[in-house]
């Protein structure tokens, strides 16, 4: 593919905009899942306790017939989860970092690769708590693990490379060669391993308030491979 056709993002400041530019699905996702937590606060404590087994992933529910569940919620859950959240400050963290990562993710893939992208960086973060807690009874909610994947996308775009008329993205080779790009990515390693141990916010544990720090990791991995596999266009190299 000719260079002159690769992808671009347009870095220059432009004519004044609204307060909060960000892309419609990105404000459309963190409205849904404002809309969800209200409902269920307005509905009260029954409403929040069914929502937890019909929509929160629970592993137990995986290897014991008998936990009590709504048929098939086991499997929906991988993606469900993530519209629950422990609290106001819980959501408010993960609408916070969805506005800031997912901007930049949904204005260079659009609207429909963003919320592709969303989905399976969330199911990638589904899957590994699952694998690393199979069969325990605790129940994974939140949506860290699409906000980690939006945070792994947004990092080839934030330090994408000077072309004429914007910036190209970094390729995966230039991603794993590029200083600054694997200080930020260590520097939230760091961060997301720590907020584990001391109980930051993030996907959590309903049972214990824990943070589910393999969600963020998995959801990080799973949605740097779906930004490079959703791109437009293959991005390559000058």
């Amino acid at each position: 593919m000719p260079e002159q056709n690769s992808p671009r993002v347009n870095w220059n400041r432009g004519a004044a905009g609204p307060a909060i530019n960000a892309p419609p699905a990105v404000l459309a996702v963190i409205g849904g899942l404002v809309l969800v937590h209200v409902l269920l606060n307005l509905l009260g404590e029954n409403w929040r306790v069914w929502s937890l087994f019909a929509l929160a992933l629970i592993p137990a529910r995986f290897t014991d017939p008998g936990f009590p569940m709504i048929e098939g919620s086991q499997y929906w859950s991988l993606a469900s989860y993530m519209l629950l959240h422990g609290d106001w400050m819980h959501l408010f963290f993960n609408s916070l970092w969805l506005l800031i990562f997912g901007t930049p993710v949904g204005r260079y893939l659009g609207s429909g690769r963003f919320l592709a992208l969303c989905l399976l960086a969330g199911l990638a973060g589904g899957l590994s708590s699952l694998a690393l807690h199979w069969g325990e009874e605790i129940f994974v909610i939140g949506a860290s693990g699409a906000v980690s994947g939006l945070l792994a996308a947004a990092i080839p775009i934030m330090y994408a490379r000077p072309a004429q008329g914007g910036g190209r993205p970094l390729s995966f080779g230039e991603l794993v060669s590029n200083p600054r790009a694997l200080m930020f990515s260590g520097v939230w390693l760091a961060l997301t391993l720590f907020s584990g141990a001391a109980g930051w916010t993030g996907n959590s544990f309903a049972a214990d308030s824990g943070i589910a720090w393999e969600a963020h990791i998995g959801g990080f991995l799973g949605g740097l491979a779906a930004f490079y596999a959703l791109a437009r266009r293959a991005v390559r190299p000058a």
